[in-house]
Order: C-alpha cells, then structure tokens, then sequence
C-alpha cells in the first residue's frame, strides 16, 4: 500500500514538472515571438550592404527587449537574409511579424511628387532626401541616359514628367529615372504627336510652350488661356516677352540657386537664347517640367483675340487680359502698384 501511495505521489511530482516545464517553456514562446515588442512607431532604413549588426543597432531604440529580437531573429536566420529598404514598424507589433517583414524584403512603397522642376539639379536635390540615392547620383543617371545624347544638360527635363509616383526607398537611379521617362512615353504616343503636328509644332516645341504656360499659371482652367495668347503672338511674329524665360535665364546663370520673385526692367536685358524679351520665338528647350494639363492647354488652346495679360492681383493666380498694348498700361500699372503696397520683391 505504502509502495503504490509512493508510486502515486512520484507521478503527481512528474507531472507538475511537466505542465511547469510547458508553461514556461510557453510562456518562453510567447515573450519571444508573440509578445508585443515594438515601444513606438516610425520608420527602419537599412541601407543597401548593411551588416546584421548595423540592422540590430538600427531597430534597438523600437524595442522593448533586444535579447528576445535577437534570439528569434537567429532562430529565423535573419542575418542571412537581410534585405535593404525603409520599413515601417507599428507600435505593438511582435518579433515575428517584424522580422518575417525584414526577411521578405517587405519595404514602403514611397509617394513622391515630382513637380514642375527647372532643371535636373532641382530635381535631383528635391527628390534625394527622400531617397537612398544621393543628389550627384540622379543627376549622373539622367545626364548619362541614352535619350540624353546630342541634348544640351539645360534641355534634360524635357523628357521628365511630372507626377505622383511610388517609389522604393532603395531605387537605383537609373531605374528612377526609366520610371519618369515611361510616362513621358505613354503620353507622347503617336496620336499626340498627330496632334503637334498639326499646330505645326513637335513634341519638344508642344513641351517648351506648355513649361511657359505652366510657370504663367498654375491654374488648369485658365492654361488653354494662357496657351491660346503665346500662340496668337507666334502666329503674328510677336515676341513671347515671357516673364518666366527672363527668370529661368538669370537662374541658369547662376547655377539654379537663387529663387526670384519679380522681374524688373534691368534684367529683360540678359543676354540668353531664353530671354524672350531678346529673341522671337520659342526657347530652346522647356523651362520647367511641364503638367499634362499644361500640354493639353498648348495642343487645345482656348481661341480668343488677345495679345496682352498682367496678373490679377484681386484673384491670385490668374490674369487680367488685354487685346491693345493701351489696355495693358493700365491693367499692368494697377498690378505695379499692388506689387508696391505690398512690398513684394
């Protein structure tokens, strides 16, 4: 009797050994792979050739524990298989989700506006920050593509369209740049070019127009406008006398680093086959990267008879028009004045 009441009491100790030794090896489980780690929110960037290392200093401020993200971290081989990019990390998220993450290559996709840039550099210099690429990186890319070749580096952005695209924080630049000169291909299609031609004009005139357009008014409704007047002045031999050729030819000057507000009469001066105000005609090549609506504004501009405009200073952002050079004096007096009440520079 003694033997099997021993005999019992043995088999109760085993067997709370063995729920004990599966709750903690559960609890273990759980505190390693299920238990919230991530203290905060934010954003992980792993640069391209980073060492396991470098990715674990990285992510150790989001952590609550360190030693439990390594540990399963090897568990899971991560060191092997570390994949560059910027990742979001979520506030209350485990070690697994996180690191199943990292090993996929499950990287943000990045929405980037590209705008009305003046200049490749600009371009550059807008976008690198948000990207793993440097500045002289992109620009070498763009300077360095095959549509590039017999272009002037001033004429570049003619082939770049400006838009909202996603992006990979670890984008090569040569891709960057193949990505914003397809949508330059999917619009210049065959029946685009149709329609520039029958304006007489081709895609690289129809661009160079529409970067006046846009600089003259960002407004898509006033564009065919606006279009409609620098045609009419081609038509008859006018000079453009556009004040964004005057402006674009003063920062190409200079390298493109110095932001200009007014245009005053000293600087219609400047010698530059982009100053209209000195040569008849269309600039060599685009000023500014162009929107569609501006394209579409120079291929269907609005028909009207006027020869003159001066920006509206009681509506911002559009213009007063005028048909005789009289009518101008006075509309553009009025704009004068503002300007001066205002102390716009």
């Amino acid at each position: 009797m003694a033997k099997r009441k021993s005999g019992r009491t043995l088999l109760a100790v085993l067997l709370v050994l063995i729920l004990a030794a599966g709750g903690a090896g559960g609890f273990f489980y759980y505190r390693n792979w299920l238990q919230p780690n991530i203290n905060h929110s934010g954003k992980l960037y792993i640069p391209t050739g980073a060492t396991y290392q470098q990715v674990l200093d990285s992510i150790a401020p989001f952590l609550d524990s360190k030693n439990s993200f390594a540990w399963l971290a090897g568990q899971k081989k991560y060191s092997g298989r570390i994949k560059p990019g910027r990742y979001t990390l979520n506030k209350g998220e485990n070690n697994s989700t996180v690191i199943n993450r990292l090993r996929l290559g499950a990287q943000d996709e990045i929405a980037i506006r590209i705008g009305n840039y003046s200049s490749i550099f600009e371009l550059a210099g807008r976008v690198s920050p948000l990207l793993e690429a440097d500045s002289a990186s992109l620009v070498q890319a763009i300077a360095g593509a095959d549509f590039a070749v017999g272009y002037d580096t001033a004429a570049l952005i003619y082939f770049l369209f400006p838009d909202t695209y996603n992006f990979h924080w670890t984008i090569s630049p040569a891709e960057f740049v193949r990505k914003l000169k397809s949508q330059f291909d999917a619009y210049w299609t065959a029946e685009k070019t149709a329609e520039a031609n029958a304006r007489n004009m081709n895609p690289l005139q129809v661009t160079t127009l529409a970067s006046i357009v846009q600089l003259e008014s960002s407004k898509a409704d006033e564009q065919p406008m606006v279009a409609g007047l620098y045609l009419n002045r081609l038509k008859i031999g006018m000079k453009l006398d556009a004040d964004p050729t005057v402006i674009f030819a003063m920062r190409k000057a200079d390298g493109f680093k110095t932001k200009i507000h007014r245009v005053y009469y000293k600087n219609l001066l400047i010698e530059s086959p982009y100053n209209t105000y000195r040569y008849k005609g269309l600039p060599p090549s685009p000023i500014c990267m162009p929107n569609k609506s501006a394209l579409e504004a120079v291929l269907h501009p609005a028909e009207h008879d006027y020869l003159y405009f001066v920006a509206d200073a009681q509506k911002p952002g559009y213009h007063v028009y005028a048909r005789t050079l009289q009518e101008q004096e006075i509309n553009a007096d009025k704009y004068r004045k503002w300007l001066n009440e205002h102390q716009v520079k």
